[in-house]
């Protein structure tokens, strides 16, 4: 396929996009965690969550699914070490995903009045699953973007070792500050930002309109230096790439912290649009490599193939993709109630929730 930008190849550039697309989107639900678990009873709280929540949760699901399939399109040569290098991480990560899935499911049939289930308490365990899935899939973030502690074999210069070869030392990986400060950062800044996005402050006291300001600031300042420690390569163009996150996840709860532009902060398409920029960014910055200090440091467009059959299936996954893309960007819009005005127009939700 024809080059792009700074020789991204368009399959590559899909990809980005996808990745960018799927940790957005299980951002907004990582931004729950917080809310659900301490903050239930709260019944306007509970309205803003749930309603964005329950519905997008599947499709979430179909993002992880569609980032696996591109992965076996663009770099199917990667996959079997990825599997058995990562299998621990991926193994936890589905086991929660499944206990996760399951517990809303039972939570959004369960009615409130029903004396023999308690709607609070599956959705905790809710919480705490998708909790778990953050962590383990910022560790796979961190792994592939590092490589720390990651043994490849099947490929390159160790092709004659077989692919089963392949692990982690997770003790390497976890006792390298970078690691630790990546997925931190990541938490902080997904609860600064969730407090803007599901509207969980007062913004008429002080403390309310600053204090996702502050975990933001904090969450930067610890994320993006740990980001760039993992990644850092001799790269000539891709050192600007990394500004362009910080600006655009301060702007969110800027917005939010004055009345004139607070309910543009936590419209909800905003939000999910500047955060896939941001996630792509961050990708751009360590493009073209992945597991770039382990003992093999792959160059994504030397392993990318370009059969007739992948490309049929990546056409594909590019139409099912910006399908899936615009609507969920359109149902953020559903799910908000309003346009995006300057000035607020109060939801159903909301003016359900203050009427009980």
């Amino acid at each position: 396929m024809a080059n792009l930008i700074y020789g991204l190849n368009f399959d590559v550039l899909f990809l980005i996009v996808v990745i960018a697309s799927m940790v957005a989107m299980f951002s907004t639900e990582l931004m729950a965690v917080v809310p659900i678990a301490m903050r239930f009873k709260d019944n306007k709280i509970r309205i803003n969550v749930l309603s964005y929540i329950v519905p997008v949760w599947e499709v979430v699901g179909t993002f992880f699914v569609l980032w696996l399939v591109d992965m076996e399109n663009i770099i199917p040569v990667l996959m079997p070490s990825i599997a058995y290098s990562l299998f621990l991480l991926f193994a936890i990560f589905i086991f929660f995903l499944v206990v996760r899935n399951s517990f809303i499911i039972y939570a959004e049939f369960v009615w409130h009045e029903n004396k023999y289930f308690d709607e609070r308490k599956l959705y905790i365990v809710y919480s705490v699953a998708t909790f778990i899935m953050g962590i383990m899939a910022l560790s796979i973030l961190a792994a592939i973007s590092s490589g720390y502690g990651v043994h490849i074999y099947g490929y390159g210069k160790f092709s004659n070792i077989p692919y089963s070869s392949s692990y982690t030392n997770f003790g390497v990986l976890y006792s390298h500050p970078g690691v630790i400060g990546f997925i931190i950062g990541a938490l902080i800044l997904a609860n600064g930002i969730g407090m803007v996005f599901y509207r969980l402050t007062d913004i008429k006291t002080t403390v309310g309109k600053f204090l996702p300001l502050i975990l933001v600031v904090i969450g930067l300042a610890i994320f993006m230096p740990s980001y760039y420690s993992i990644t850092a390569r001799d790269y000539t163009l891709n050192y600007a790439f990394i500004g362009i996150p910080i600006v655009l996840a301060l702007v969110i709860p800027l917005l939010y912290a004055f009345k004139g532009t607070t309910y543009l902060a936590s419209y909800k398409p905003f939000v999910v649009i500047l955060t896939i920029i941001s996630v792509a960014f961050l990708e751009l910055k360590q493009y073209p490599y992945v597991f770039g200090n382990a003992n093999m440091a792959a160059y994504i467009p030397a392993v990318t193939t370009d059969s007739a059959m992948e490309y049929l299936a990546f056409i594909i996954s590019v139409v099912g993709g910006i399908w899936l893309v615009l609507m969920m960007i359109y149902y953020a819009y559903v799910s908000n109630h309003r346009i995006a005005k300057l000035i607020p127009e109060h939801s159903t939700a909301e003016k359900t929730a203050e009427t009980k």
